[in-house]
């Protein structure tokens, strides 16, 4: 990269906070948190369970919003956009990977896949060749008629990763996708995760509990009391 030039940020935090009701009190879940991701990276985030992991990857989808502070996601702010506007930012903008799939049981494979390029007005013969072409980017050509029930776990996540990243998104945010799968399956659905967003330039943000997972991440952010603190991986060139 040339000198004076600045890489662009897909996601920017400013004193996020956000807390739950628990009865009459307020259990503080995030406190004053700041942070911002470079374009391109792979960023895990780390924690215990109900440390605030998925509490901070609905705040950058736009599913939440924050009690304070501003959430800045690829120059939008989400922290004051409507309900509305939030859903269409996050149609076009993100793709999303669960540890349960999120697939719809009386869809193809290939519906499944082409569903998310039709949420975005992409239809007939265009929205049909992209979604095949995403199945054998995947390796599941031959499964694309099949229903999600027939599938493996991996194979199932497989067409989640499918359908999170076929229209093309800027952002995905995976919350402990390998987390129902064994652990070879797991490792072959985080390679093909890392290949598909660094082979496009997206930032991927991943919750899990996975030291291996961490160890291929450019960026660690771990959640502990609230805070969030930061580290970088150096990976090999």
């Amino acid at each position: 990269m040339p000198d004076g030039s600045t890489t662009a940020l897909t996601v920017e935090l400013h004193g996020v906070s956000k807390s739950y009701r628990e009865g009459e009190t307020a259990k503080p879940i995030l406190v004053q948190v700041d942070g911002s991701l470079p374009e391109g990276e792979l960023v895990v985030l780390l924690g215990r369970s109900g440390s605030g992991k998925s509490t901070l990857l609905n705040l950058m989808a736009g599913l939440d919003v924050p009690d304070q502070g501003r959430v800045v996601v690829l120059g939008q702010d989400l922290s004051t956009a409507s309900d509305r506007d939030r859903t269409l930012f996050r149609r076009r903008n993100l793709g999303f990977v669960f540890q349960f799939f999120n697939l719809i049981p009386t869809l193809s494979v290939l519906e499944n896949v082409r569903l998310r390029l039709e949420l975005n007005g992409k239809t007939g013969a265009v929205a049909e060749a992209r979604a095949k072409a995403m199945l054998a980017e995947v390796g599941l050509s031959d499964r694309a008629s099949a229903y999600p029930d027939r599938l493996s776990g991996g194979e199932q996540q497989r067409v989640a990763i499918a359908a999170a990243v076929v229209h093309e998104p800027n952002l995905i945010l995976a919350d402990e996708p390998t987390g129902n799968l064994d652990l070879e399956t797991g490792r072959t659905v985080i390679r093909l995760l890392d290949r598909l967003s660094r082979a496009a330039g997206r930032t991927l943000v991943m919750a899990t509990h996975s030291a291996e997972i961490a160890a291929l991440a450019d960026r660690i952010w771990t959640i502990e009391g609230g805070r969030l603190h930061e580290s970088k991986n150096t990976r090999p060139a």
